[in-house]
């Protein structure tokens, strides 16, 4: 027992290691601050949809549907904020084999790793229901078995959130070791679930009028394919009986998992660790190439080879494009808010900051040194322009944002009959800030590297480069908009959009001419 408690804690600390920005106190405390970033994420959207659903539920007498509610939706974002990293840290630690080789058995290695995961999902999961629970005393909710069955529901469905993150996390695991162009797949795989799972949340809104048209089937499906969160709304009603149950739903399926993985756990790693070997070999002419050229083909293949790097970094411009087609399908009901508004004139420097901010999330250069990891000192050791070697790293991030930025614009201004001249000043401002970030994101990188993460998940998620990247751009935005204050009133938005490309010009000129000098040392460094 004493051996499970000692892997239990290296294996948390391993999960949670990415945090940090170095080993100082200092950067220990960061790491606590990026925890408690998480938890306020937490209660954040815990509070804004327990208290509107309680205000909906309790007006229609159906205020005990609250809690078992917000624990799906709790659960749900759960599994997707830890999915990909639980597919790196359980199936291809860097560790494994160092563990394994152990005196233990692959049982407790197993249920250590599967436990850090759980203690990481508990505190998600904790704080949501735990906001969830303070709304519905609030609105009325309260006694002994309320509380208890509070407790026990967190704890329990949290063993269930574990179990199904960890056959996702394994398919993923599987589909990338083992399908042709498996990173691409597999992203593509996790969009569609990622975008099941936001439209579900938006879904979500209209719960009390589902529950008021259709109760009976809400009732069936609590006690058929949801049914732990059915046993947790009755024990919410003082139903101890079931609490036994939600238990035993809970912790036996749990342990037969681990049993089942942990049993054929070194088969399972090397089976995931192996590839698919092509042997139609033929003999054919090599061509030659620019190094600029074969630096940027490298990022290319770095960048879609990587499923996690993908989807963090390209959600921005799949959304740009789906908003896009989304507003302008919807053009004619949004006459409605349009006039209620203001007109075109309010509404286009709305969507120009909207824009902006998903424009500032695609951020490919703030991990991109970062995800050199182990192989950086080929490139340190080769002959390679480090202009080059920045030039091909931009590149790649405008290949990302520039195509959506510019469809998007042009979509959303066809749909709306905006006039050429606003469409092209608000493009020209979206690309520039673009370019700017691009830049930026490599200087951070470079202050900021992060080259002994044990995988991409650690660089993509939990880096400081990748943190500042992204909330970075959204100063740089966030500036440009409290400029307009003042200045809308004295000039036009096409004027001032010009102006705020321009000013983005000169500071990517300034970044690019400090990487050419500042950044190559700060390259040579690391």
């Amino acid at each position: 027992m004493r051996k499970l408690g000692v892997l239990i804690g290296i294996n948390l600390r391993a999960l949670l290691s990415a945090l940090r920005l170095g080993s100082s106190k200092k950067s220990k405390a960061t790491g606590i601050g990026a925890l408690l970033l998480l938890g306020v994420l937490a209660v954040y959207i815990a509070g804004v949809y327990s208290f509107t659903f309680a205000l909906q539920l309790s007006s229609i007498g159906l205020l005990e549907y609250l809690i078992p509610m917000m624990a799906i939706m709790g659960c749900l974002m759960s599994v997707v904020m830890t999915v990909q990293a639980a597919s790196g840290f359980i199936f291809s630690g860097r560790d494994t084999d160092l563990m394994l080789s152990l005196p233990v058995s692959a049982f407790s290695v197993m249920l250590s790793r599967i436990t850090a995961l759980y203690i990481e999902n508990l505190a998600f999961i904790g704080l949501f229901m735990l906001t969830s629970g303070v709304a519905g005393a609030i609105n009325g909710l309260g006694g002994l078995g309320y509380y208890l069955s509070l407790v026990v529901g967190t704890l329990m469905l949290t063993f269930l959130t574990t179990m199904l993150t960890m056959v996702i996390s394994f398919v993923a695991a599987f589909i990338t070791s083992r399908f042709p162009h498996h990173s691409v797949f597999s992203t593509i795989l996790y969009f569609a679930f990622f975008l099941l799972v936001m439209i579900g949340a938006f879904q979500v809104s209209n719960v009390g009028n589902l529950l008021m048209t259709n109760q009976t089937g809400f009732d069936r499906l609590l006690n058929g394919a949801l049914l732990p969160f059915g046993l947790l709304k009755n024990g919410l009603e003082g139903n101890l009986l079931s609490l036994v149950l939600l238990a035993i739903v809970s912790v036996v399926p749990f342990l037969l998992l681990v049993w089942i993985f942990s049993s054929r756990y070194k088969q399972v790693l090397s089976a995931l660790a192996s590839r698919i070997v092509r042997n139609n070999y033929r003999l054919g002419a090599l061509s030659a190439r620019s190094q600029f050229s074969a630096l940027f083909t490298r990022e290319i293949k770095r960048y879609f080879g990587s499923s996690i790097y993908l989807f963090n970094t390209g959600f921005g411009a799949v959304l740009l494009i789906a908003g896009a087609i989304y507003g302008a399908f919807m053009h004619s009901k949004a006459q409605t808010y349009i006039q209620l508004m203001g007109g075109m004139e309010v509404v286009i420097p709305i969507a120009a900051i909207v824009l902006g901010f998903i424009v500032a999330t695609i951020d490919t250069t703030c991990i991109s040194i970062s995800m050199e990891g182990k192989t950086f000192w080929i490139i340190k050791e080769a002959p390679v322009q480090p202009r080059a070697y920045f030039g091909a790293k931009v590149l790649l991030n405008l290949l990302v944002s520039w195509p959506a930025t510019v469809l998007s614009c042009l979509i959303l201004g066809i749909a709306y009959r905006a006039a050429p001249l606003t469409v092209a000043a608000m493009t020209a401002a979206l690309l520039s800030l673009g370019l700017l970030i691009a830049l930026a994101g490599l200087c951070i990188n470079l202050f900021f590297p992060k080259m002994d993460a044990p995988n991409d998940t650690m660089v993509v998620k939990q880096s400081a480069s990748a943190f500042i990247g992204v909330f970075g751009g959204w100063v740089s935005l966030g500036l440009a908009c409290v400029g307009y204050i003042p200045a809308g009133k004295v000039m036009s938005f096409e004027l001032y959009a010009l102006i705020c490309a321009v000013v983005f010009l000169i500071g990517s000129a300034a970044l690019w001419l400090w990487l050419k000098k500042g950044g190559i040392r700060r390259l040579s460094s690391i």
